[in-house]
Order: C-alpha cells, then sequence, then structure tokens
C-alpha cells in the first residue's frame, strides 16, 4: 500500500518555485505571475515535470490531491522551521493531522480598498471553487462519505471558513491585528479564511480549494478566479449593489459542496435555492461569461467545465476507481497517472 515519505528537506528548496509546506512529505509549488491560461498551463506543466523528475531520481512518485488516501498523520514528519514549531505548539494536533493540500489562487488587485470590496463579493461563488477540486474524499485509509474532506479537517483551526463582510480596508487591517493580539494567530499566515487579501504580495487569494489533480482542472479554478474577480470589478465600478447573502448559508453551502461536490445538489446561498451541480456550475459560467469573453478565455473555461462534469471530479474517479478494483493502493496509482498524465 502507498505511503507517504519524506523528500530531503533540502531539496524543494534548492529549485525556483518549489519549497515545502508543514509536512515533510508535502511539496509547494508556486507558478511566476501569469497572464494568460496558456502561460499558466505552460508553467504547471514544467513545475510538475521537474518534481516527478526529482521524486523519481529518489525512488518515489508524486501525486496531486487533496489528501493522499492511505496518508497515516500519527507518523508524518513536520518540518523543522521556527515558524512551523511556533504553529504546532499553538494548535498542536490540528496541525499534525492536518495532512493535506490545497490550491491557492492569487489575482493581483493593486488598490487594496478595492481588493476588500472584492472580496466581499466573491463570497458566494467560494463553494463553487470547492466543489470543482474536490479530491479529498479518503483520509487516514478510509472513505470519509465527503468528497472533500480537506475542507472540514481545516474547522479545527479558529480563524477559518467564509471570511467576514469588511466595510474598507482599515477594518479588514484592525481585524487582523486584533486576532492577532487575541493570540488566535501565530501569524499572518494563519489566517485560513476561504479566501483573504494576499499577505505579501497586492493579491485576493482563494484559498478554498483542493489541490488539483490534473492542470485541466488547476487551469479551470484559475479562469474562474480571474474573471469572477474582474466580474466583482465591472460591477463595483458600475455601481451595481453587492448581492445580500448570510454567512450561515455561505457555510451550509460550502458544507455542501465538501460533502458532495459534483455528484448531487449544491446551495446557490445567494437565493437559499436548491440546484443540481451542473445548473449551479452552468450558473457561474453565465455570471463570469462577459469577463471571460473579454480575457479571451470563454471556449478553453467552457469547455473544460463541461469536460469535468462528464468525467466527474477527483473525488468522484477516485471513488469509481474504488468501486472498480476494491484497493486504495489502486486509486493511488491513479492519482499518479492523472497527476503526470499532461505533462507531455
Amino acid at each position: 500500500m502507498g505511503a507517504l515519505l519524506a523528500m530531503s528537506p533540502t531539496v524543494p528548496g534548492t529549485y525556483h518555485g518549489y519549497d515545502h509546506e508543514f509536512h515533510l512529505a508535502t511539496v509547494e509549488t508556486r507558478t511566476d505571475v501569469c497572464h494568460s491560461l496558456r502561460q499558466l498551463r505552460a508553467e504547471l506543466r514544467k513545475l510538475r515535470g521537474t518534481l516527478t523528475q526529482m521524486a523519481s531520481d529518489a525512488g518515489l512518485s508524486v501525486l496531486s490531491a487533496g489528501t493522499m488516501p492511505t496518508a497515516d498523520w500519527r507518523t508524518t514528519r513536520l518540518v523543522r522551521k521556527p515558524r512551523y514549531d511556533r504553529c504546532f505548539e499553538h494548535y498542536r494536533d490540528v496541525v499534525q493531522r492536518r495532512v493535506t493540500c490545497g490550491c491557492h489562487v492569487h489575482v493581483g488587485i493593486a488598490d487594496q480598498e478595492l481588493a476588500v470590496q472584492v472580496l466581499n463579493r466573491v463570497q458566494p461563488w467560494l463553494p463553487m471553487f470547492l466543489a470543482i477540486s474536490a479530491s479529498s474524499p479518503f483520509y487516514d485509509s478510509a472513505d470519509t462519505g465527503y468528497q472533500s474532506f480537506r475542507n472540514p479537517l481545516w474547522a479545527g483551526f479558529p480563524i477559518g471558513g467564509p471570511p467576514p463582510l469588511f466595510e474598507s480596508h482599515a477594518a479588514y487591517a484592525e481585524h487582523v491585528r486584533q486576532l492577532l493580539d487575541s493570540d488566535a494567530l501565530t501569524d499572518m499566515g494563519n489566517l485560513y479564511w476561504d479566501a483573504r487579501l494576499g499577505t505579501r504580495y497586492p493579491t485576493l487569494e482563494f484559498r478554498i480549494a483542493d489541490a488539483c489533480t490534473t492542470i485541466d482542472e488547476t487551469v479551470l479554478l484559475a479562469g474562474l478566479a480571474r474573471a469572477l474577480v474582474l466580474t466583482c470589478i465591472d460591477e463595483i465600478q458600475a455601481e451595481r449593489p453587492p448581492v445580500r447573502t448570510s454567512p450561515p448559508m455561505i457555510k451550509a453551502a460550502t458544507w455542501r459542496a465538501a460533502r458532495s461536490g459534483l455528484t448531487a445538489d449544491l446551495i446557490d446561498p445567494m437565493t437559499s435555492e436548491k440546484l443540481p451541480a451542473p445548473a449551479m456550475l452552468d450558473r457561474f459560467l453565465h455570471y463570469t461569461q462577459e469577463a471571460l469573453k473579454d480575457l479571451g478565455d470563454w471556449e478553453e473555461i467552457s469547455y473544460l467545465a463541461s469536460h469535468l462534469l462528464s468525467t466527474g471530479t477527483s473525488s468522484h474517479r477516485q471513488h469509481r476507481t474504488l468501486t472498480t478494483t476494491g484497493h486504495l493502493p489502486d486509486v493511488i496509482d491513479e492519482l499518479i497517472t492523472e497527476t503526470t498524465r499532461e505533462l507531455q
């Protein structure tokens, strides 16, 4: 059965675009700033290809998913860095159990006041990013019953889930300062909202998504994130009022996305209605269509969305493999294959 193994602590840091996360067995890849989906796809191929070769040279394999199905959180080794040590001492087993990987998308917004307004407006759509990316149905060798179990695993941290609504950047900064002063956060990096302002760069950061198994899924996610930001900016500049949604309804929609992915009904937090997942995805595409067309991304994103509905999310495909073979190692093998399939 597949097991998580730690690569050399010095290997990822030796190469531009790579770093460790909390666990030695996880590697973070970071693209350069990309201005087109084509550039993003090329960056992802390069990063995955180099990492796959590094792993192969060490006798290992690489897979991209929200969780590694058979990982034993009790025996995973943590990276020894002062920041990570402080985080572990503060949150203890919540950190140890969180053997997960996410896909974070940064969209540049130079004006921080504008970024806060956009942050407020993107919130009803955040559950869709989770449903699309769901890739963590198995945890600790068990079927969790969720399409994204990574999402509820993060509930142990004090600051997570949908962010509050903020009147201004000053209000955002003051709220974060109070969280730091209260000791709920050890540093800005532990601000685990589903979306937030970038802590190092002038960006809006989407954090809710599971790590995407395929490059296609990653491109779909990033393309939708950029189009959503531009759609919200257009609405702000046109002085259109935002749709008011309740925080509990957004949380309910997030839970439903984690539970079902694209396999069942989803909740539209703007109307409180249940919709079949394809209909909710179509609603999202319709909302961002003008921005996607302006960017020249409409054909690719609409194709990738249709393709995802026909093949199922990574979680759906993992369940399908387990149903067919009955063996979790076969799920791992398929994840490894899908992770590297688009490198040619």
